[in-house]
């Protein structure tokens, strides 16, 4: 999936060595959310569907419009998914008793239509139907970080809440990064988990 890293740093060069920093740095084991990762500068999956300062230079600043569009379509697909989870949650409270959905090994939910691979540009990216063990639903919108979460800091953390998406954008805007030689910068990277 395309997730988006959101850091404070000098200047593009030094933002795409940080998101490079979270999978093949010295500190990369300390990031253990993602077996790996690929810039766009390294030719990741959408590289070529990104403007192209991302295949050039690898980030952007978050306060552009590119990089305003990158946070609000990370942000977005993280809500849509979470709101998928939160769908295969409820429809097996609805379909299953207490004890099918603590004792039985799996218990799968369908629910609308789904993309796994990340931005849908046509239909025909779409499978049928969305199907997810209820129990790993309820795992996933809890402290998790995975495949639901689009939107990461320099440090590897998920931002999982819409008050912390409200902090960063006020942030980004205010440009309140402490330091008057640093702004924030958006580096989107292909990731596997």
């Amino acid at each position: 999936m395309l997730i988006r890293v959101v850091s404070e740093a000098y200047d593009a060069e030094d933002a795409t060595g940080i998101a490079h920093g979270l999978f093949e740095g010295v500190d990369a084991p300390l990031y253990p959310t993602f077996d790996y990762g690929t810039l766009m500068t390294d030719g990741g999956r959408w590289s070529e569907s990104l403007p192209d300062i991302f295949r050039e230079e690898g980030s952007a600043r978050a306060d552009s419009e590119i990089g305003n569009d990158l946070l609000e379509g990370a942000w977005v697909s993280t809500t849509r998914e979470l709101a998928r989870r939160m769908a295969v949650i409820r429809k097996g409270f609805e379909e299953y008793t207490d004890k099918e959905l603590l004792e039985s090994p799996r218990i799968k939910a369908d629910v609308e239509p789904w993309n796994p691979l990340g931005p849908t540009r046509s239909e025909e990216e779409f499978i049928d139907s969305y199907s997810i063990d209820v129990r790993y639903a309820m795992y996933s919108v809890g402290e998790y970080a995975g495949p639901v979460y689009y939107l990461y800091n320099e440090y590897g953390t998920a931002i999982r809440s819409q008050a912390e998406y409200e902090q960063l954008l006020d942030e980004i805007a205010t440009d309140d990064t402490g330091n008057d030689e640093t702004s924030f910068y958006v580096t989107p990277v292909d990731v596997h988990y």
